[in-house]
């Protein structure tokens, strides 16, 4: 029987779907941080199975496990695709009359808006996948690290037990000791032979992490000072917002990512938070309370940040777009022998690494092809077209239906970039910035249109490359590729339904722009859409957003020069240090200590590494999870200590 799509598994992917929705809702709305959570996914869905594998009788695959991924992904991350943590609330809460806003969006035209945009990032990406996937040899260090988690939960026979002309047993597994294992077999067993001792630490980490962070978070609804606590005193705290959120589910993102990234991002708000907000506030550049985005130093100083970003996205996207341009260059010179020389050798290197010195997928032949180039020709006019037809129902008033065609097209070549940068790197740029010379000045509507016409095209970009990074997982643990688009169809369509409902319940309920959902990315994308337009650009901020977009420009390209030196990671990254100046001071803190903690642990624990990983995990998931409970209660109009 056919394993790759199963009721059981399509379902616990659906589940684990509404979850990662949930977690990259709340996380989106409250600091702009989104993830696809596939590691996550792929281990709470063997979990539950393996909780009730005395009770199942058809035993769970890798097939399956990656099924539950697929899912999971696909509806997970519509809140990031469909832009409802971005440019939605933009539109919603912060244009102003002078810009022909607010837009007040209905659950109705939400679903129409999220359902139009579901379909075209998915058959692009289907068009690529024989391109990106198979042909092109890339590094694809994230959907790697997913095979190892599944191949190291399903545990393989050796080689020889195989069995011969399987589907699903084409993929070699290379051991640390050069020994050769196959890939998935229909006849695995559910439950891998590992110590049971291990099994129950990995379990007690992922319940006590889940328990924690919820018991945390409820307490955290009763007594609100916990959200911002005043580390450094209540001058500072008041004055200047210095202050500490000990949510669990930041301290778990800081573990997650390890120390690099939080430290770099620590010294971003160091340098945003401790000196340019007084320095600015000082000087009467930004006379208004600090918090402010308007007339305030937070609104003076992501402008500094938003520079670091754009700079950084532009070096990025001019790399990929010039190196193969480089390449062809010299291609007739004399450097182009031992050019490629290196790149075979590091081509070779990529596909065999293994990870931890454990077991990593290597190269293999698809034995299922996928669907029909016709057929998702035909399926990529008709997203297209739906796409057109759906904006133009929406905001046909605002926004005539050929620049949104325009947009689909700008986002073809995005998506091309951000799939090479995402299996390069794991990192996906954008920019908006191109539509600035394209919507007259005299129009009013300019700043409306320019959200949207970046919302179609950096989503669409955007949910092509996580789609494509789904299928180099299911390349790698031979997974049907037909059955995979079925996969990403169901889950992007569920997780569009309730990506919308998720989105109004948050905001019925929790004040947006108040204390609470601070909308980070809403700002971002609506002070470059101001920015490209000449407006909004405070007092004497531009050399300072020069300075920081210089310092972003040459720090991006020493790390792209010295990708592979150990140094490297000891050299501020352009986009952490611009996330620590936008974000607050609170968030930053708490990544910062749990990414301090994993360190330590490491140092001490390098055994146990997977299960302070384990619990992270849930700590970020649970805590999304219970602001369930604290919504309730908020509903209920609870009281909470100090007025909340």
């Amino acid at each position: 029987m056919d394993r790759s799509f199963t009721l059981r598994a399509l379902l616990a992917g659906l589940f684990l779907g509404v979850l990662v929705n949930l977690s990259n809702t709340y996380y989106g709305l409250r600091i702009g941080a989104g993830s696809q959570m596939s590691m996550v996914s792929g281990l709470l869905g063997f979990v539950g199975f393996k909780l009730f594998s005395k009770h199942t009788a058809v035993r769970f695959s890798a097939a399956e496990n990656f099924l539950v991924i697929s899912v999971a992904t696909a509806t997970g991350c519509m809140p990031i695709t469909a832009g409802f943590v971005g440019i939605i609330p933009a539109l919603e809460y912060l244009i102003g009359a002078e810009e022909n806003g607010p837009l007040h969006l209905h659950w109705e035209s939400l679903v129409l808006w999220s359902m139009g945009l579901c379909f075209f990032g998915l058959i692009f990406a289907s068009l690529l996948r024989e391109h990106f996937v198979v042909q092109e040899r890339l590094p694809w260090p994230g959907p790697k690290a997913n095979a190892h988690l599944i191949n190291t939960l399903h545990r393989r026979s050796p080689r020889s037990s195989a069995p011969p002309g399987s589907s699903l047993a084409s993929t070699v597994l290379v051991g640390p000791n050069g020994d050769e294992y196959f890939g998935p077999s229909a006849e695995e067993p559910l439950l891998p032979r590992e110590n049971d001792f291990e099994w129950k630490l990995r379990m007690n980490s992922l319940f006590r992490g889940a328990t924690v962070s919820g018991i945390i978070t409820v307490f955290m609804y009763f007594v609100p000072i916990f959200h911002s606590l005043p580390i450094l005193g209540l001058q500072a705290a008041n004055k200047w917002l210095w202050t500490l959120d000990i949510s669990p589910g930041f301290f778990g993102q800081g573990i997650i990512t390890g120390p690099t990234i939080p430290l770099h991002m620590l010294f971003g708000a160091i340098v945003g938070w401790g000196i340019l907000s007084p320095y600015a506030k000082h000087n009467g550049w930004a006379p208004g309370q600090i918090d402010d985005w308007e007339t305030g130093s937070r609104g003076w100083i992501i402008w500094v940040s938003l520079a670091a970003l754009l700079a950084d996205a532009s070096v990025k996207l001019a790399w990929f777009l010039v190196r193969p341009i480089w390449r062809q260059y010299l291609a007739g010179s004399n450097l182009q022998k031992p050019l490629n020389a290196v790149s075979k050798n590091v081509d070779q290197n990529s596909e065999t690494q293994s990870h931890g010195g454990e077991f990593i997928a290597a190269p293999f032949e698809m034995q299922d092809d996928p669907l029909s180039p016709r057929v998702l020709a035909l399926g990529f006019f008709c997203s297209v077209i739906v796409c057109t037809l759906v904006i133009h129902f929406i905001f046909g008033n605002i926004i005539p239906w050929y620049y949104t065609i325009l947009a689909i097209a700008i986002s073809l070549p995005m998506a091309i970039v951000g799939i090479r940068s995402l299996a390069k790197t794991d990192y996906n740029p954008k920019s908006a910035l191109i539509f600035a010379s394209l919507i007259s000045r005299s129009n009013p509507n300019r700043i409306i249109i320019n959200l949207l016409l970046a919302a179609v095209a950096q989503t669409r970009a955007n949910q092509a490359g996580e789609l494509t990074y789904d299928f180099k997982i299911e390349s790698l643990v031979s997974a049907r590729s037909d059955a995979q688009v079925y996969r990403q169809i169901i889950g992007s369509i569920f997780g569009a339904l309730n990506s919308c409902g998720i989105y109004k319940l948050y905001a019925s309920q929790y004040p947006i722009l108040r204390t609470f959902f601070k909308i980070l990315s809403s700002f971002l994308v609506f002070s470059t859409a101001r920015l490209v337009i000449g407006r909004g650009l405070p007092d004497r901020v531009a050399l300072f957003a020069i300075g920081a977009a210089s310092l972003s420009i040459l720090v991006t390209i020493i790390k792209i020069r010295y990708l592979t030196e150990w140094w490297q990671k000891l050299i501020l990254s352009g986009v952490s240090f611009a996330i620590g100046i936008y974000n607050m001071l609170l968030f930053t803190f708490a990544r910062a200590a749990g990414g301090v903690f994993f360190w330590a642990y490491q140092r001490r624990n390098k055994s146990r590494e997977r299960n302070i990983i384990v619990l992270a995990n849930e700590l970020v998931l649970s805590e999304s999870f219970a602001s369930l409970i604290s919504l309730a209660l908020s509903a209920l109009q609870v009281p909470q200590v100090g007025g909340g």
